[in-house]
């Protein structure tokens, strides 16, 4: 019998919460990393990760909806990219006020529109998006390997035929990836299974990529070397 697998990841969210509140917590950031009522964000090594999701999330050009602003690494990478219009969804007020800086300055047009993802996206029409990038903050234990599920399922309806999405959700996956001997054994127990139930079939479903990463030393939330990458078309 092999031995268990040592836990990784982080397992530090609360059983519960009011997720109306995330919104009014105000933020604890330093430009290294960001953190909003203890639990850690997003940080800075993620960056060459976030680009990667990004190149992807722009790679048909138009319309992109970014899911979380944190800070501003996938925003900045999406910039430099040919698109048409960048729309950006943030949940707290004060990361959306560094949202709308980022947007007086950013050279392609940029729409901040404050809420949270599922609640906003609502009112987008349908198919109208070129390419999603999906990053938000689980809340609480129940949402924490799910969350992103719960948005893709009604951001499926919004983006075009032939439009791309992808996601981002370190805080699962660093526990997740654990869990599993391999990426492929991760991705059909726990991703393909929500993903085909949010919409997609097996012709958009492409394969994911790994990309190589270095987390800080005091990370709390990953511990890998490598991150995953969904690729999936409508």
């Amino acid at each position: 019998m092999s031995p268990p697998m040592p836990h990784t990841g982080y397992d530090g969210l609360n059983e519960t919460s009011d997720a109306q509140q995330w919104g009014d917590i105000h933020e604890d950031f330093n430009g290294e990393r960001l953190d909003i009522d203890g639990h850690p964000v997003m940080q800075k090594w993620e960056a060459p990760y976030m680009h990667a999701l990004a190149e992807l999330a722009t790679s048909k050009g138009g319309r992109v909806l970014e899911l979380g602003f944190g800070l501003g690494l996938s925003a900045s990478a999406v910039q430099k990219h040919d698109i048409d219009e960048h729309i950006i969804i943030e949940a707290n007020k004060d990361v959306f006020k560094r949202l709308q800086a980022f947007a007086s300055r950013a050279p392609h047009k940029v729409t901040p529109m404050l809420g949270f993802a599922c609640d906003v996206v609502a009112t987008l029409p349908d198919n109208s998006i070129d390419g999603i990038l999906y990053d938000t903050y689980p809340h609480d234990k129940d949402e924490q390997h799910t969350h992103q599920f719960k948005f893709i399922k009604e951001a499926y309806r919004v983006l075009k035929p032939g439009g791309i999405l992808t996601y981002c959700n370190l805080t699962s996956i660093g526990v997740l990836k654990g869990e599993y001997d391999t990426w492929q054994e991760l991705w059909e127990k726990t991703q393909l299974p929500h993903v085909r139930s949010c919409g997609f079939d097996d012709a958009g479903i492409k394969p994911f990529r790994i990309f190589p990463v270095t987390p800080a030393q005091d990370c709390e939330y990953y511990e890998h070397n490598e991150a995953l990458i969904p690729v999936l078309y409508k």
